[in-house]
């Protein structure tokens, strides 16, 4: 079962292709796999098995006939738990939303599907994807595979930590602030939030729109970068019902010249220093960029010790008014305590209208430092977080950041400037924690991301198995 479980989704699609393992046997194995690591993890909420089986069956049977077959026929994929798929159940983490059953899949779905992928279910995150650990009072906390004592990061929690479990190879899920980013950092998995504009969110909970609809993006994890090459243009690409795609050509694939690269590297944000393993690491993978004949050159881009601070505060700027009458109109009474600590938060920090104009011209200002910035160079590296997972409930909100933790400042700069963004694992901590590496690009340019989180998956070790029994 471990062949199947652990193999990368790009090479499960070529074995069914070629006949050498059935679309049934990968699904019945990976169900098999859930089954014995969700009642350490809780990661997966809603379960669709016997649906998925019957169309593991047609897929085998469109195999047998010599049909043609989309690039992902017959393997499993799994759904963070606020995006919708079809006659499933789809709560985004909140008790007022518990039988909600979405009549269609979400776009990004609905492309997956049309590759072949195969639905096991839906995975676990924070109440309305707010927060970086998953945790809620529906289905209760979702714990990290390489140690349960630990967060397995949030708000696409659930699915990181069943990807790297072995339960998926593939996941659909989000990045607003890092909820991406960060659980695949904590869980030792490859991520990547594309430009904004570059997915449609058509099928999401909430629905999109408002001022914040350029910070996030649908996103993918995979516990195999090249996967994420694979998947990430088949769910890209506009759809009419949502105004903010963008109809932009994917770049061509599988076709960078590292060796040309310019990289900026930086290990310090000027708010909170990382550990020694984590700077160690960049350093490290910095090295070894530069003995494949990229140029790189240390250097901190000037204004984002900002991003943390004019994220939080536009984040905040309603007081909470918002998020109050989005869970009204759901009937949820009841929050998780972290919803609640949320809410306490952002209601000490509202703007006026001219506060607010005044954070909105500073976001302006700070993406147009930040372009000007990355015009002398082809991609940034730096840390995903200055910590590997913490405890859970470890986290450190500041008063100062509206209740936000400064910890996750390395994530939202990337999602004020919409550009893409990536991480994999390259290193463990001294107690053997994943640790990832994160990597921007300028818009539109995913395949650079691409090439350098392949180029360090193969250079460093990448995706390891986790030890469910330690």
């Amino acid at each position: 079962m471990n062949q199947l479980t652990h193999a990368p989704a790009h090479e499960i699609a070529a074995a069914i292709r070629n006949k050498s393992v059935s679309a049934t046997e990968v699904v019945q194995a990976h169900i098999d796999q859930i089954n014995q690591v969700n009642p350490a993890i809780n990661a997966l909420v809603q379960a669709t098995f016997d649906r998925a089986l019957d169309q593991a069956d047609d897929a085998d049977k469109a195999i047998a006939k010599g049909e043609k077959v989309g690039p992902l026929h017959g393997v499993p994929f799994t759904v963070k738990d606020n995006i919708e798929t079809e006659g499933v159940v789809c709560a985004c983490g909140t008790p007022g939303l518990s039988k909600n059953i979405p009549a269609e899949d979400a776009i990004v779905v609905s492309r997956i599907r049309a590759a072949g992928g195969i639905l096991l279910g839906k995975t676990n995150l924070p109440e309305l994807g707010m927060g970086y650990e998953t945790d809620n009072l529906l289905y209760g906390r979702t714990n990290n595979p390489y140690d349960l004592a630990r967060t397995s990061g949030g708000s696409s929690g659930g699915e990181a930590a069943l990807i790297a479990a072995g339960g998926s190879p593939l996941g659909l899920a989000t990045d607003g602030g890092g909820s991406a980013r960060w659980p695949a950092h904590c869980c030792g998995i490859a991520g990547i939030k594309p430009t904004t504009g570059r997915t449609a969110k058509i099928g999401h909970v909430p629905p999109p729109g408002g001022f914040i609809n350029p910070f996030w993006q649908m996103s993918l994890m995979a516990r195999s970068a090249a996967d994420l090459t694979l998947a990430l243009p088949l769910i890209c690409g506009p759809d009419p019902r949502d105004p903010s795609s963008v109809p932009v050509p994917f770049p061509p694939l599988n076709n960078v010249d590292l060796a040309s690269l310019r990289i900026a590297v930086f290990t310090d944000n000027g708010i909170i220093a990382p550990t020694s393993d984590i700077s160690k690491m960049v350093t490290h993978c910095a090295d070894t960029l530069a003995q494949a004949g990229a140029a790189f050159q240390n250097i901190r881009p000037p204004m984002i010790s900002e991003a943390h601070e004019i994220y939080v505060h536009l984040l905040s700027a309603d007081g909470g008014v918002g998020l109050g009458e989005l869970l009204n109109s759901w009937g949820t009474n009841k929050l998780h305590r972290n919803t609640q600590k949320a809410q306490a938060a952002q209601s000490q920090h509202q703007l006026t209208a001219g506060e607010f104009g005044g954070w909105l011209y500073r976001l302006d200002q700070y993406r147009q430092q930040m372009s000007v910035f990355m015009a002398g160079f082809d991609a940034l590296i730096c840390p995903i977080a200055p910590t590997p997972a913490v405890m859970h409930g470890d986290t450190m909100p500041d008063p100062a950041y509206a209740g936000f933790d400064p910890m996750f400042s390395y994530l939202v700069p990337f999602n004020l400037t919409g550009w893409p963004c990536g991480t994999v694992r390259t290193g463990s901590s001294k107690k053997g924690l994943p640790l990832g590496i994160q990597v921007a690009a300028n818009p539109w340019r995913e395949d650079i991301v691409l090439a350098l989180l392949e180029f360090f998956d193969a250079t460093e070790g990448g995706w390891q198995p986790p030890n469910l029994a330690g």
